[in-house]
């Protein structure tokens, strides 16, 4: 398959990064992007309804939803009270 040339835009910071983690990988970063479009498809294509409920959460939590006023510790007790009851 022949290959298409693509042109991205970032800062110089993340040009960098990539460049040192294609280093450490003996991988070129155009090989490292390949990886992360397919590992991202992959994950889209998980099925969400399978995860257990505190993943779903965390999931959600990584996309930015972040409630100012939210504790991790809240919402761990409450989890395990719901899992194994009131301590």
């Amino acid at each position: 398959m022949a290959a298409t040339r693509l042109a991205l835009s970032m800062d110089e910071s993340v040009v960098e990064r990539a460049r040192r983690l294609a280093e450490a990988r003996n991988t070129s970063i155009s090989k490292l992007f390949v990886s992360f479009v397919c590992i991202m498809e992959q994950q889209k294509d998980a099925d969400w309804h399978e995860l257990p409920p505190l993943t779903k959460k965390a999931l959600g939590l990584a996309r930015g939803s972040v409630p100012a006023d939210w504790d991790y510790r809240d919402e761990l007790s409450a989890e395990l009270a719901g899992k194994y009851g009131e301590a």
